[in-house]
């Protein structure tokens, strides 16, 4: 489980994230938004939730190339 303060920091960061997709005219994936779901839900961590989410844009960018 999170502590308050640790989901504060993490819940801003993805904010930043976002917005910064939104301002490249990019939007994030269903994928993204699961992953960040979970890991603001305690159930994996940052590092993992990266890891997911490289590994399934390697995959579907490898499928279309």
């Amino acid at each position: 489980m999170l502590q308050p303060d640790e989901r504060e920091k993490l819940e801003r960061e993805f904010a930043e994230a976002e917005a910064s997709l939104f301002l490249e005219g990019l939007r994030p994936s269903e994928n993204f938004f699961a992953v960040k779901a979970r890991i603001l839900a305690g159930e994996i961590t940052f590092e993992q939730g990266q890891e997911e989410i490289f590994a399934h844009h390697r995959k579907v960018n490898t499928a279309v190339a």
